[in-house]
């Protein structure tokens, strides 16, 4: 089995084993805020197409939601991570709504 880490804009990274192309630790990605994180936990696998279940640390708390490539303007892909608007800490990322 081989690993490969996969890089993309703004230094975030996706690492993937092959030949079955699972993920697993580490990984970096962009956050709502505008810091790039560390993936705390990651699934080994996509539950759609466009994303993967995983989670990162802010303020010592776990923040779970996916993350997924997005584009920018200028066509640099990144890694994004979006938090769960339901999640127990899902408030500690700008832009999350809580749901109600």
């Amino acid at each position: 089995m081989t690993t490969e880490r996969r890089p993309y804009a703004l230094g975030t990274f996706l690492t993937q084993s092959f030949p079955w192309g699972t993920y697993s630790l580490p990984g970096r990605a962009l956050c709502s805020d505008g810091k790039v994180r560390a993936l705390a936990r990651i699934a080994i696998t996509a539950d759609t197409f466009f994303s993967v279940p995983s989670a990162v640390k802010v303020a010592g708390r776990t923040v779970s939601g996916y993350v997924t490539t997005d584009d920018d303007d200028e066509g640099n892909v990144s890694v994004r991570f979006i938090a769960y608007s339901y999640g127990r800490n899902g408030h500690l990322l700008p832009g999350t709504k809580v749901a109600s």
